[in-house]
């Protein structure tokens, strides 16, 4: 099953919509131990050593993140991906497209059309949340809404911030309204405002003498209504909005727009039931709170809130309704969360195919007859108790599936163990699933190596998973790589590393000329932290192993293609092997002396480290003077160091340029 949620996009807005869907801080949080800062995270970088000064940045509110350190590099969450798994911007983008649920292709004329008709059906919607506001708040007709709600002891701002509504219980009195504020029947019907009786061919306001509660969606924006009879008798207890074009109850989350932010602090989503669970909570500050919209989480729903957070609390009602419902949630919870493979580098750059749970999902069973409106309203420090009590998915589904189990009968006990066993097994961590053997033969009172030799039914075993695979690569043009140039190309640093590259390829010896060059001008050896393009950082990380020979001496002979593929343990069509490639299809330097190669290759060095010092002073100015102003005194502090450092780095590597460049001038001089 294909599992993630499709967005059909426009070119010019694909990276937008990606970066909208995805936090830049829980990215980087893969592979970075990140502290609060004021408003920022700030940790050590991952890709420089660095063990005193956390000068790695990560902005929230920008979704950046930038290196004041020896990197001296930084961008979105794009470049930061393409650095740390060493992709192209094209196996980026799919990759973050895959993991935001976005669908790359252009817009038809048909889709577009489609997206500018949902634009104003959001527009309606939104003036319908309005309408229904102000009545709630001003028309006689709602003072049986008031007292509702001043029953649930909610406040004028979280009325206000829910905007919360009433519809007239009349026939037509909506439809009145937004007739005359332009809009058509059959936009109201397709908005969902409007029933229709096909035998009649009539037309009717759809709610009528409710308390009306806007859904909105992750962006905030109206999309659909729940609205709350006020009848003690009235059925049905809660009427939503139809499917619509905009209005799909399987891919929203009640209270997401507003949770968002919380559930990413918190680090934790706690998966309610109902709107007014998820108003009182909020109410009461527990702001990571959100509701499903049916009887049973959806794939598309936790996907979106994999987007803020790996851990979630379903929280429901304790009968048996309640139970069963959360079982068909755990079912779906793991076919979508837990199978996921990732690809992750860890602190050596290594690549780790995970095949562990990518979610921790708990669950809170409430106490009988109570919700977590009712608990917050009578106590609100239990809530957080509750919530803290959370059961895991495998010790949860034992105690549900053995509550009311006949310890007796054996075909009961083996099917509850067929039920239980393909969980247990998917569990990557081997002490966990063994405990979790152990606890099932505890229940069902069997043997331990009963269980494991237990056969499923083929309707026990899990679907195939789908699996995130490796972005393409560049096509083949008749069996041979076709060399692309990267990004790092097109800049004055990414061509002059380019260059060196290429000519230390040609002259491996130049690696060892460079770098004493460098050290008698009190400079560091080059290495694959001055690299801007992260294909020249994994071939200049092995570099010099590869040239040199036995005895440590520097190789004479050109690296051959056929030498690198092997070298490099990559396939022709693969990244770096296309780099090395692109490397040699550079010009080759003209016919000079290999000294007034190597010197013109070390100038180049440190004109590329100016360049990218002195970026980082106006960086570092710049967040300093914002660091200020937000009394940030982590952050200033951090700053301030940078701002007394990075002057001195200018400073010496000027310094080393005029050295180098008056020894050139002396050499010329002896030459003439």
């Amino acid at each position: 099953m294909d599992y993630r949620l499709r967005i059909t996009i426009q070119p010019m807005d694909v990276t937008q919509e990606i970066k909208s869907r995805l936090d830049i801080v829980d990215i980087v949080s893969e592979t970075v131990t990140l502290r609060k800062s004021g408003r920022n995270y700030a940790g050590f970088c991952p890709f420089h050593a660095n063990s005193r000064t956390p000068a790695f940045f990560v902005f929230p509110e920008t979704q950046t993140w930038r290196c004041f350190g020896a990197c001296a590099e930084g961008g979105d969450v794009f470049s930061f991906v393409m650095k740390r798994q060493g992709w192209e911007f094209k196996e980026t983008l799919e990759a973050l497209a895959q993991r935001a649920g976005v669908e790359l292709h252009e817009y038809t004329p048909e889709e577009k059309k489609r997206r500018t008709h949902a634009d104003k059906l959001t527009d309606l919607l939104g003036a319908a949340a309005d309408y229904f506001h102000q009545l709630f708040l001003h028309a006689p007709q709602a003072e049986g809404a008031r007292l509702y709600v001043n029953g649930r002891i909610l406040t004028d701002t979280t009325i206000a911030a829910f905007k919360l509504g009433y519809a007239l219980d009349s026939w037509d009195a909506c439809r009145t309204h937004f007739n005359a504020q332009g809009y058509s029947d059959q936009e109201l019907v397709e908005a969902g405002l409007l029933s229709e009786n096909p035998e009649k061919g009539s037309r009717y306001d759809r709610f009528r003498g409710r308390l009306m509660i806007p859904i909105r969606d992750v962006d905030g924006r109206t999309v659909g209504f729940g609205a709350r009879t006020l009848d003690k008798d009235g059925l049905p207890k809660y009427l939503n909005s139809p499917q619509t074009l905009v209005f799909d109850k399987s891919h929203l989350l009640f209270g997401l727009d507003m949770g968002k932010r919380d559930i990413r602090e918190a680090r934790q989503a706690v998966i309610v039931e109902g709107y007014m669970d998820v108003i009182q909570a909020w109410q009461a500050g527990f702001r990571n709170v959100v509701a499903q919209m049916g009887t049973a989480l959806t794939e598309a729903q936790l996907q979106q809130l994999k987007r803020y957070t790996k851990r979630f609390v379903l929280a429901l009602d304790a009968d048996a309704a309640g139970a069963k419902a959360t079982l068909r949630s755990l079912q779906v919870a793991r076919q979508t969360l837990d199978r996921d493979t990732e690809v992750r580098f860890d602190a050596y750059g290594l690549v780790q195919h995970e095949g562990r749970l990518q979610a921790d999902i708990r669950i809170v069973t409430l106490p009988e007859g109570e919700d977590p409106d009712s608990i917050i309203r009578a106590n609100a420090a239990r809530w957080p108790q509750l919530v803290a009590q959370a059961q895991p998915v495998v010790a949860y589904v034992i105690g549900v599936a053995t509550q009311d189990l006949d310890i007796r009968d054996a075909k009961a006990k083996t099917a509850v163990a067929q039920q239980i066993i393909p969980l247990i097994k998917d569990i990557a961590d081997p002490i966990e699933r063994d405990h979790y053997w152990q606890e099932l033969a505890r229940a069902l009172r069997v043997d331990e190596r009963a269980l494991r030799q237990t056969r499923l039914p083929d309707t026990a075993r899990p679907a195939a998973a789908t699996q995130p695979t490796k972005p393409a690569t560049t096509q083949k043009n008749g069996g041979t790589a076709v060399p692309r140039p990267t990004s790092g190309q097109v800049h004055g640093s990414g061509m002059r590393q380019a260059h060196y590259l290429s000519q230390c390829l040609r002259h491996p010896y130049l690696l060892q000329q460079v770098n004493e060059r460098l050290a008698q001008c009190g400079q560091t050896a080059v290495t694959e932290k001055d690299f801007l393009n992260p294909e020249d950082r994994a071939i200049m990380q092995l570099l010099p192993r590869w040239l040199q020979s036995s005895g440590g001496v520097y190789r004479q002979a050109v690296v051959t293609i056929d030498e690198l593929w092997d070298i490099l343990d990559d396939s022709p069509t693969a990244p770096l092997t296309r780099r090395a490639e692109y490397l040699f299809s550079l010009p080759a330097a003209p016919d000079v002396e290999m000294e007034r190669l190597a010197d013109q290759l070390m100038l180049s060095v440190l004109d590329w480290r100016l360049e990218k010092t002195r970026e980082l002073v106006n960086e570092v100015e710049q967040y300093y003077k914002e660091a200020q102003i937000e009394n940030d005194a982590e952050a200033v502090e951090v700053y301030q160091q940078l701002k007394r450092e990075l002057p001195v780095v200018v400073w010496q590597l000027n310094k080393a340029r005029n050295a180098m460049s008056g020894a050139n001038r002396r050499r010329a001089a002896d030459n003439m």
